[in-house]
């Protein structure tokens, strides 16, 4: 009796100390979230901008969207070299609504205690300034994030380039993206079609994701096209004549990756690829870029 009276004891205490232990861990946590922190430093000479667009590409349905026949919308974010002598506010990390959307879409567990206050995240870009007159234009580089990933996850990444001297262009993937929040308040999830299941064999995931690729690789032509409606605007805006279109190169990380190496199999305009960490699928694996 008194073994069983002892035993109880210790697996009292025990539970007792796991408890405490997870109540300071959490608090720890809680304590780090509303931490601000800065991102690094550009290492560049030039000032960096960012513009977003929402392009609607009316020659394509988008079979990733729970709804049908509706067209293809990406989001697209443009940090570029910029002047300093245009009055511009810093650009928010993440603007409010799409960091309302994350957190709704997180859950309460996840945003406020495993990931930081995107509201307290410092980037280094202005919001829509000109583009710096130093050169009179600038090569262009198109930037793929990996399935999930937000193109914003990528802003010291691309604001270093920005500031060396590079447009830096930068797609959501909508209901392949965690969230997309559209100008109209419209909130894209991810759906089971813009996102090969795990579960899968690999024969079968390859062929679910080597369909996906042709999507993500037809938005980047997409969105070459509208930066060359850009560039020949009229009435021009900042990017009018801006634009070296016979200097375009394209990266990507992990899915990213993948559709950097697959588009450059696509279209002829590509003159440089990064796959980052991305394996590679679509015909661009039989057939070379």
């Amino acid at each position: 009796m008194r073994v069983v009276k002892k035993l109880l004891k210790i697996l009292a205490a025990l539970v007792l100390f796991l408890i405490t232990a997870i109540a300071a861990i959490l608090g720890l946590l809680r304590l780090e979230h509303g931490f601000a922190v800065t991102l690094p430093e550009p290492t560049g000479q030039f000032p960096v901008g960012r513009a977003m667009f929402h392009w609607v590409d009316n020659a394509r349905t988008d079979n990733l969207a729970p709804v049908s026949n509706q067209k293809r919308e990406l989001i697209v974010w443009i940090w570029y070299p910029a002047t300093a002598k245009t009055p511009a506010q810093a650009a928010e990390y993440q603007p409010a609504p799409w960091r309302a959307a994350v957190v709704n879409e997180q859950g309460t567990l996840m945003s406020k205690f495993f990931t930081r206050d995107e509201a307290l995240v410092r980037a280094h870009s202005l919001e829509n300034p000109d583009v710096s007159p130093a050169q009179h234009t600038y090569p262009v580089v198109l930037m793929k994030s990996g399935i999930g990933a937000l193109a914003t996850d990528y802003t010291a990444l691309a604001e270093d380039l920005a500031s060396h001297g590079f447009v830096v262009v930068g797609s959501d993937s909508p209901y392949s993206t965690f969230v997309v929040v559209f100008p109209d308040g419209r909130i894209a999830k991810r759906t089971p079609a813009g996102n090969p299941p795990e579960d899968f064999d690999e024969p079968a995931r390859k062929r679910v994701a080597s369909e996906l690729v042709k999507v993500w690789s037809a938005d980047t032509r997409f969105e070459l096209d509208q930066l060359e409606r850009l560039n020949s605007a009229a009435p021009p805006g900042k990017f009018a004549g801006r634009l070296d279109l016979a200097s375009v190169g394209v990266f990507g990380h992990s899915f990213g990756g993948a559709t950097a190496a697959q588009f450059c199999h696509d279209d002829a305009r590509c003159k440089a690829g990064i796959d980052m960490d991305g394996q590679p699928f679509g015909n661009v694996m039989q057939e070379g870029p």
